[in-house]
């Protein structure tokens, strides 16, 4: 029997989140644990509400989304709780909004646009903990910006400590291998993989893999 995906729906218009209900429960192995407009709701309710995936609205009654994910998974972090995926809701697709969502800690950005069906699709995608497709869709297209020489320094330090497999395994992550890729190239388990790129957040103060992929972009990688 397939998991259920548990869903929590946060702001926007009641029509399109009832539609939105209606339709993931539907078609999909998908319970919606939380359907609110999203007032007055802080990090610590996000912790509470046990979702699989949260899909928020980009702009909230008294925040916005990215506020809130950051400042979730913030809190997750001091309190060593597990918190799940994030999705960011908009109308209309752009790629500044996917960087934000992703630079914030979400997963990628949905569109109102797009319809439901890839709505489900995206919402399922988010089942795996490691899901990180969002910026791998739009990796060639980030755009160049500077980063600070104390930032990249620090970074350097960090990423210095790591021995020759686990660089081999985020060099290859950087080329936006799978994790059955990686293994096979870095010649370690698949657990080793997914170890190392965890190790590699943790140094750089990082909640997701996705995060990681987009700040490396940013850095070059640091020649790794």
């Amino acid at each position: 029997m397939a998991k259920i995906l548990r869903v929590a729906l946060v702001g926007g218009h009641e029509t399109i989140r009832q539609g939105r209900r209606d339709y993931l429960e539907a078609n999909g192995e998908i319970q919606i644990v939380h359907n609110s407009d999203g007032f007055g709701i802080q990090a610590q309710d996000m912790l509470s509400l046990n979702f699989d995936v949260a899909i928020l609205e980009q702009r909230l009654p008294a925040t916005t989304a990215f506020a809130l994910i950051s400042a979730s998974h913030a809190l997750a972090r001091v309190t060593s709780e597990e918190l799940g995926r994030f999705l960011v809701s908009a109308y209309y697709s752009e790629l500044s909004l996917r960087l934000s969502a992703i630079e914030a800690g979400a997963v990628d950005t949905v569109f109102v646009m797009d319809g439901l069906e890839v709505l489900k699709n995206r919402v399922e995608a988010c089942a795996d903990p490691q899901a990180d497709f969002g910026i791998r869709e739009i990796f060639n297209q980030i755009p160049k910006s500077k980063v600070s020489e104390a930032e990249f320094s620090s970074a350097s330090v960090a990423l210095d400590t790591l021995d020759v497999k686990e660089a081999n395994i985020i060099r290859a992550f950087c080329e936006l291998k799978t994790d059955a890729q990686i293994a096979q190239v870095a010649q370690v388990p698949k657990l080793k993989v997914r170890n190392t790129i965890r190790k590699v957040q943790n140094l750089l103060m990082l909640e997701t893999r996705s995060q990681l992929l987009l700040k490396l972009s940013r850095f070059g990688a640091l020649a790794l």
